[in-house]
């Protein structure tokens, strides 16, 4: 869950994030970690490189230890407190220059075996522009993984999120109604126009049906 649209406070942000461990958000979280955390233990590298894009506060996929992480988001508090919790991650995490780039410095300046943003293409304006910059700093044959929130017809997401969940926004002082700008169906979602060179492997729904789990891979080098 990333901080790219501001609808609440610092402190709110962090407690929202914070709940995504418990019951009844675990239900929504859980699968969606899972199924990065799968795709993740299956690189070829020994010691893949992993882009976690708007990381939040958890910079790193649970059940997928062996990856070398790197986290970046649009928030500053975000960084700086994921420093402080994960100091010996400290150079491998960075503030984004904007909505729609990357850091190029230091360590974020080699491509990723995968880039992963988990619950962030809904909160931008230009969704395949921001895809695009992702892309490009993938390695050939790497993996773009991307979820985000079913809109779709049958999913009962959208009528949770306007009663119990607009309801517990407003007891913390925020509302929802304008945090997801882009919202995504199965089939919005599969036709993201990203690069050439980029494919789709599949999307998944989750089992409860609310949210969307998007692979797509790099071709790899000719040869």
């Amino acid at each position: 869950m990333a901080n790219f649209v501001r609808v609440a406070s610092h402190a709110e942000y962090f407690s929202n994030h914070d709940r995504r461990l418990k019951f009844p958000w675990s239900l929504y979280h859980r699968g969606l970690s899972r199924r990065l955390a799968r795709v993740l233990v299956e690189l070829p590298s020994p010691r893949p490189r992993v882009l976690v894009v708007g990381c939040g506060l958890e910079p790193f996929v649970p059940g997928a230890e062996r990856p070398e992480y790197y986290g970046v988001d649009l928030d500053h508090n975000s960084v700086a407190a994921c420093r402080e919790r994960f100091p010996e991650m400290k150079d491998r995490l960075a503030v984004c220059p904007g909505p729609y780039e990357l850091p190029r410095h230091g360590a974020f300046q080699l491509a990723f075996d995968a880039i992963l943003a988990k619950e962030v293409i809904e909160h931008l304006e230009q969704p395949e522009r921001w895809v695009r910059t992702l892309a490009s700093a993938l390695a050939p044959g790497g993996e773009l993984l991307l979820t985000t929130p079913n809109y779709g017809r049958w999913s009962t997401l959208p009528l949770i999120e306007a009663t119990v969940l607009e309801l517990v926004a407003r007891r913390d002082g925020y509302s929802r109604k304008h945090l997801h700008p882009s919202r995504f169906d199965k089939r919005r979602f599969q036709d993201l126009d990203i690069a050439p060179d980029v494919r789709l492997v599949g999307v998944e729904t989750t089992r409860t049906g609310w949210a969307l789990f998007g692979r797509w891979r790099k071709s790899p080098p000719p040869g």
